[in-house]
């Protein structure tokens, strides 16, 4: 279950207006993101090779959950500053988060990869990136 709570967060701050899941085993989800429900077209499939226990922290998921809610990308790309977005994440969690900490949430979020499928075939990735 946190593998679909990251990657609706994840893919919802990427624009995913909601996702179909497809398949789910110990080392696999996959699914399809559904960016406009009144356009057929405007669908990418995704599968992501990592078990429940490989979703990244509670940490990177309160960052995405933040990046997600107020709509902090432009297209994949942070569109605030880190430390603006420190601030803020302290304040969503009610916390003091120093700077080499919250770094080292971000980059494991920046990390993360989630692979496009297009025909079967994995195509390219969705990332988040500063």
């Amino acid at each position: 279950m946190k593998r679909r709570e990251f990657l609706t967060e994840f893919l919802g701050a990427l624009g995913a207006e909601s996702i179909e899941w497809h398949e789910e085993t110990e080392n696999f989800i996959s699914g399809r993101v559904i960016y406009d429900k009144d356009d057929p077209e405007e669908i990418q499939d995704f599968c992501w090779h990592k078990g429940e226990e490989e979703t990244p922290s509670t940490n990177a998921l309160k960052l995405v959950k933040l990046l997600n809610k107020k709509k902090l990308l432009s297209i994949d790309q942070i569109s605030v500053t880190k430390e603006e977005l420190r601030l803020q994440y302290n304040e969503m969690c009610g916390s003091n988060t120093t700077e080499p900490e919250f770094m080292e949430i971000l980059e494991e979020l920046e990390e993360m990869e989630v692979p496009m499928v297009d025909e079967g075939k994995e195509t390219d990735a969705y990332f988040i990136h500063e």
